[in-house]
């Protein structure tokens, strides 16, 4: 019978030693699989098509540390001027500059103000009715509320 406990020759040592260089090269492996995960960069542009969602956000953050967002700005622009035709021109270029930063020609917006202005469409390059699919976004600031459609 083999005795394990007056082992001379070192076959427990030697079965303990390999056990422990299997398990480190296992741990090896696993690290080495985790370090070639590819884990996207937060601050590189993406090429995705941008949802009403992203595009909403962007537009309710102050960007490059602006003092106001670009829903306060539009807010501001047509509650001092009392929702006239001057001040929805104004809002309609500033909106166009922002959204043509951010779409190309394949895809269309309308942005909508639904409760000062009773649904009237501020901005937009298209009509999204015969569209397939349609992304909306709905924020509000103050006393307005604004609908963002990307088709």
């Amino acid at each position: 019978m083999f005795n394990l406990i007056k082992d001379n020759k070192g076959f427990v040592s030697l079965a303990d030693a390999m056990l422990s260089i299997f398990i480190l090269l296992m741990v090896l492996m696993a690290l080495n699989m985790m370090i070639d995960i590819e884990i996207p960069s937060l601050s590189e542009e993406s090429n995705d098509f941008k949802t009403s969602q992203d595009i909403m956000e962007i537009m309710s953050s102050k960007v490059d540390g602006r003092d106001y967002t670009v829903l306060e700005r539009i807010t501001y622009i047509l509650s001092e001027n009392n929702n006239s035709i001057a001040s929805r021109r104004e809002v309609k270029a500033i909106l166009d500059e922002l959204f043509m930063v951010y779409f190309d020609d394949r895809h269309h917006y309308s942005f909508v103000e639904t409760n000062q202005l009773n649904g009237e469409i501020l901005s937009s390059n298209g009509d999204y009715s015969s569209s397939r699919r349609v992304n909306v976004a709905i924020r509000n600031y103050g006393n307005y509320s604004y609908k963002l459609y990307v088709f």
